[in-house]
């Protein structure tokens, strides 16, 4: 990973810190549930956030090589939405894929594949 990589990555990391509790505690005062819980929706590969984290649905998709680096020890080959920090939520199927919400606010009220992939990956802890 190089520098400028890092740094974006950092900054989408930090980004979502800071605006997910808020977002949380905006759905929770509404009364609303998540996408994984009733009619859930694939997040669009080609929606404009989605494109921004260069999204895909299945990891092996990437087509920009400069992105299939190695991060925090992991492969890209096994990085994957399903053992990254933002997935979370009870897996549901879509599509004929397994899916489940993410935090990531380019996924909002959306569910992400667990075989997809975006820039913002982060090896769940």
């Amino acid at each position: 990973m190089n520098r400028r990589s890092f740094f974006q990555t950092f900054g989408a990391v930090l980004g979502a810190a800071t605006i997910l509790p808020l977002l949380a505690r905006a759905e929770g005062r509404r009364g609303g549930s998540t996408a994984a819980a009733g009619a859930a929706k694939l997040v669009d590969p080609k929606d404009p956030q989605a494109k921004a984290v260069n999204y895909v649905h299945v990891n092996t998709e990437v087509k920009d090589k400069a992105l299939t680096a190695d991060r925090s020890g992991v492969k890209h080959k096994d990085q994957k939405c399903k053992n990254c920090v933002f997935y979370n939520g009870a897996e549901v199927t879509v599509d004929g894929k397994k899916a489940a919400s993410c935090q990531m606010p380019f996924a909002s009220g959306k569910v992400v594949a667990a075989e997809g992939w975006c820039s913002s990956w982060a090896k769940k802890g």
